[in-house]
């Protein structure tokens, strides 16, 4: 796709040569008449010496115009020759899949050549690239990577390779692996970046394939666990261990009834049963393969083994043997050899060179394909031995470098030369890989080398014409480049000799500056003199560019200097430097807020900690927004990002003029604090934080509050690092979060190792519904009126196979975060009716529902069908919740309240007056039920003002027709005291601590009988 610009090129020139040659002739007839018309100016006769002088004019310039016409012929003999090398290579790119790509950084448009096009589903080329295109269509996890990788190009000029992801035309997820780098002008500037690309979906497949084929291999392997088992010398008395329950479902008394034979499959038993009678009467080791039932009903292959333990005659003590469950390893083996021979089909389809590599460098697989392209006919004598070894001596230093990489987790690529084993001269672009094991780390490597012999000649031979072309070119350098730029030529004595129109222009300069010297004829401040002196100094062309005070401009430099002086070409490149500065700008900053993004907040950390000392300490704050999920869900992301815009700004607010903000992503921010005395300063400031995000945000009308957590981690000096920081801010962001939210934590040493074993909790939370960890257990609610049990109040018990009961202040928080609350909370009311169900009917059975349970669809439903399954009457059942359900979606949380209403249960408020917003909660929906919390309970003999709140929510309680509940009542005293004030209920460990299921009639049968003179 260059090609063809520059065969342009070359028809220009034969133009402009053209013209040369007409102007040479002028030269000729210039020269004969200076010969003779000097004289007469001079005032001097025409004699023999002018008509001499124009003859020698005329032999000077002749030979100068012939050179000219045949300079012109050699260059159209080489654009012809070009062109023919370009049809050439525009085949080979083709038969190779190498694409071309450039982005014009004046335009910001990027051409692809027709190979490109096709692979990104566009075989008519209708695609229009630029640069924003270009982002929406790469993969989201690639887009920072591709902005950094341009950015770096411009700011230096350097080359870039990268691998990255895009959506094509035809909706297909494609993988691209590119290289790229700045293209300068033929003065040197830096105008557009261009590189190849090459699809290589195909070879990420591949290492799919062969990570799958790997994992099978891992796991197909695996030994399944023993059955041991005993019999008596004649085969009677079998014991077997309880591994045999689990597996078959039969207990050991119907295995030594006969049970064992009648699990054989039909198709085993004779032979397996005639082999054991055979080992009883010979007393030989038995060893026997067979399908057995297991306890779901289907069969199961495993290998059944004994060894008969004689005494000192010989004679059978007692047989022992194990039963193998091998049904797995069997199943895994089956797949495993299928699994072989895909991933094998797929490697000897390939039409490129593929070879497994392990860490230490040796060679282990090479494909089919591979094999051939390299004469290899015996592979034994090629595995094992070093990869690198297999190079040339030039190619080894770079093969190793690839190698480092790629055992690092990296992906690198070169291309060199490699002959096979017959002499054959080839060459190879290479693409290093690492396979990873199950953990992510890189467990072999892998080679893919695509043979471009073809390639690498044909290109070859386009640079060596593109050099002859481009030397003529600077032949004719001063007349061409004097076209395109502003130029101004000095002399030995820096004096101004030429100038054309645009530098003219440009510097504010008038035709008297000729003549003059150039540094006191620019306007203002000269910036560049010392560069362009020293570059006259040591005779060399420089380019660089300079920043133009006094005109305000960015100038782009070419300076050529001669023995007669210098030449200086410059342009105004101040729109590209702005271009490459956004650039730089968007890779470095959050898109939504403006904010310094994680690459740029990890430099300013490094920073900070680099002046880090004991007196003057740096702090890094994680804050993560608690409930914005929830805002999302409630109101859409555009509500979300607004919250966002102006978290964001109240950051900027409160944090002080020294500190670093930034946004990590999603709802996660970021200070550093730099010249911290001690680490009270840091939460102080993190208190600040809390207080001003937590103020309720006005945003479209509506009124949404979130809080925010925030982990603090402290650098008292230089030797701490980055990314140690970061991972212990991290993890207080954690523990702050698990701790309650909106509150701010420390990170201590030890903090790792809870919080792991959070996140193994929280895994073992799944689980433990399907392995019956979780119970029930009850506690009364005494009504004051009768003296008798009025509720049971169902309690979820956690006990941990492991660590025993799990308290369910720990477990709940576990449960709502990851949503495990809405099965579990589906199964305690399913339990709850159960047992309710078998209780006298006066009394009722009350539930806590979580606010997770009112977000997800399907609480009505499975109250519902708890209560049809268990036939318990829908008003003997009371849903308590608290106001945190009505606090994000009134309308959508209303409308299920109402509809429980209306099946009949009855909904008790919880945690009474915990919250700010309880009384207009009571205002809004009817409840039956005023649960005040248990710490107005405790205070309420202590502190007066606490008793008259009490009072004052059992007067509401009275006036509005609801009753009221106690929660925590301890002693006899808060019992007479709530009975004064006309309290319905009362719960508390007076009456009982929550019981078991099993002891709940007779719970409710002793304080029938006593009543609450039991307390």
């Amino acid at each position: 796709m260059t090609v063809l610009p520059a065969l342009r090129v070359a028809g220009r020139r034969q133009a402009v040569a053209v013209a040369v040659l007409l102007t040479a002739l002028i030269f000729i007839a210039a020269g004969v008449a200076i010969g003779l018309v000097l004289p007469l100016v001079l005032g001097e006769p025409v004699g023999p010496a002018a008509v001499v002088a124009g003859l020698v004019a005329l032999a000077i310039t002749a030979p100068l115009g012939w050179l000219l016409v045949f300079t012109l012929a050699r260059v159209e003999r080489q654009r012809q020759g070009l062109a023919r090398r370009e049809d050439l290579w525009r085949a080979i790119t083709r038969f190779a899949k190498v694409g071309y790509w450039e982005f014009d950084v004046s335009t910001g448009a990027i051409s692809l050549s027709g190979n490109v096009h096709v692979a990104l589903g566009d075989p008519e080329h209708k695609l229009q690239l630029t640069l924003p295109k270009l982002l929406e269509m790469l993969h989201p996890e690639d887009r920072d990577g591709l902005t950094a990788a341009l950015a770096n190009v411009l700011a230096g000029g350097g080359g870039e390779q990268m691998e990255f992801r895009l959506e094509g035309l035809d909706g297909l997820e494609k993988t691209f692996w590119a290289t790229g780098a700045a293209v300068a002008s033929s003065g040197k500037q830096v105008t557009r970046i261009s590189g190849a690309c090459q699809d290589i979906t195909e070879r990420k497949a591949l290492e799919a394939a062969l990570r799958e084929s790997d994992a099978h291999y891992r796991y197909a392997v695996e030994l399944s666990p023993l059955i041991a088992w005993t019999e008596g010398p004649d085969g009677e008395g079998i014991d077997l261990d309880a591994g045999w329950l689990a597996l078959t479902g039969m207990t050991q008394a119907e295995a030594s009834d006969g049970g064992w034979v009648r699990s054989l499959h039909p198709e085993d038993a004779e032979r397996t049963v005639a082999a054991w009678d055979h080992c009883l009467a010979t007393g030989e080791p038995y060893d026997v393969i067979h399908r057995l039932r297991v306890a779901d009903g289907s069969y199961h292959w495993v290998r059944t083994r004994a060894q008969a333990r004689l005494d000192e005659h010989g004679e059978v003590i007692r047989w022992y043997g194990t039963v193998e469950d091998i049904h797995e390893r069997l199943s895994a083996e089956n797949a495993l050899r299928e699994s072989e021979a895909f991933a094998r089909s797929i490697l000897d389809s390939s039409t490129n060179c593929v070879e497994v590599i392990d860490l230490e460098g040796r060679l282990q697989f090479m494909n089919r394909p591979g094999l051939a392209m390299m004469g290899i006919e015996d592979f034994s004598r090629e595995q094992g031995r070093p990869w690198v070894e297999l190079w040339p001596e030039p190619a080894r230093a770079e093969v190793q470098r690839a190698m480092d990489v790629a055992r690092g987790g990296g992906a690198a690529g070169f291309t060199a030369a490699c002959a096979t084993l017959q002499g054959t001269p080839r060459w190879w672009e290479v693409s290093l890989t690492p396979i990873p094991d199950a953990e992510g780390r890189p467990l072999r490597l892998l080679s893919t080398a695509r043979d471009v012999t073809e390639a690498k000649m044909a290109q070859d031979a386009l640079d060596e014409s593109r050099r002859v072309v481009e030397e003529s070119a600077r032949r004719l350098a001063t007349v061409l480049e004097s076209t395109t730029d502003s130029v101004i030529i000095l002399d030995a004595d820096w004096r101004i000799g030429f100038l054309n129109a645009r530098a003219a222009e440009m510097m504010s300069l008038g035709d008297d500056v000729i003549g003059q010297d150039f540094w006191t004829a620019l306007p203002g401040d000269c910036t560049f003199e010392a560069r362009v002196r020293d570059a006259t100094a040591r005779m060399e062309v420089v380019q660089f560019e300079e920043l133009h005070n006094e005109l305000g401009i960015w100038l782009e430099m070419h300076v050529f200097p001669s023995v007669d002086g210098v030449s200086i070409f410059f342009r105004d490149v101040s729109r590209r430097r702005e271009a490459q500065d956004q650039l730089l700008y968007l890779s470095r900053h959050d898109h939504l807020t403006g904010l310094p993004n994680r690459s740029m907040l990890r430099e300013q950390l490094d920073e900070a900690l680099q002046q880090a000392t004991e007196r003057s300490q740096a702090a890094l704050l994680f804050l993560d927004l608690d409930e914005f999920k929830s805002v999302n869900d409630t109101w859409g992301h555009p509500t979300g990002d607004r919250l966002l815009v102006e978290a964001a700004a109240r950051l900027r607010a409160v944090a002080h003029d020294g500190d670093r903000v930034a946004r990590l992503g999603g709802d996660e921010f970021a200070v550093v604090q730099t010249g911290l005395q001690c680490r009270e300063e840091a939460e102080e400031m993190a208190l600040r934080l809390i207080a001003a995000l937590s103020e309720p945000y006005c945003i479209d009308g509506r009124t949404v509050v979130v809080g925010v957590s925030i982990g603090i981690a402290m650098a008292a000096d230089a030797t701490a690092r980055a990314d140690h920081i970061i991972k212990e801010a991290d993890v207080a962001l954690y523990r702050a979060k698990d701790e309650g939210r909106g509150i701010c934590r420390y990170y201590e040493p030890g903090m790792d190792s809870l919080v792991q074993g959070k996140q193994l909790l929280r895994a073992d939370l799944r689980k433990a519904l399907g392995r019956g960890e979780l119970s029930l257990a009850f506690q009364p609610l005494m009504n004051f009126a009768t003296g008798r049990v009025g509720a049971m109040e169902a309690l979820l018990r956690w006990t941990h196979p492991q660590h025993g009961p799990i308290s369910p202040d720990e477990f709940i928080p576990l449960a709502e975060e990851t949503g495990v609350i809405v099965p579990l909370g589906a199964w305690v009311l399913h339990e709850a009716c159960l047992a309710a169900a078998t209780w006298p009917e006066e009394i009722t059975v009350s539930v806590n529902l979580s606010p997770v349970q009112f977000r997800r669809h399907g609480l009505v439903e499975a109250v519902e069908a708890s209560l049809k399954a268990s036939g318990l009457e829908a008003s003997r059942l009371q849903l308590e919740v608290t106001e945190t359900v009505l606090m994000q979606n009134v309308a959508d949380e209303l409308e299920v309240l109402h509809a429980l209403r209306r099946l009949g249960v009855r909904i008790a408020m919880d945690d009474f007056g915990t919250g700010y917003s309880s009384l207009s909660y009571l205002r809004t929906f009817p409840f039956d039920n005023i649960k005040i919390d248990r710490s107005f309970i405790a205070d309420m003999s202590r502190n007066a003002q606490t008793n008259a709140i009490v009072r004052a929510v059992v007067e509401l309680g009275q006036s509005l027709g609801v009753t009221t509940t106690a929660e925590g009542v301890e002693n006899r005293q808060q019992m007479q005291e709530l009975r004064a004030m006309g309290c319905h209920a009362g719960q508390g460990f007076l009456f009982s601590p929550p019981v078991p299921g099993s002891e709940v009639l007779a719970l409710i049968e002793r304080l029938g009988t006593e009543g609450c003179a039991a307390a």
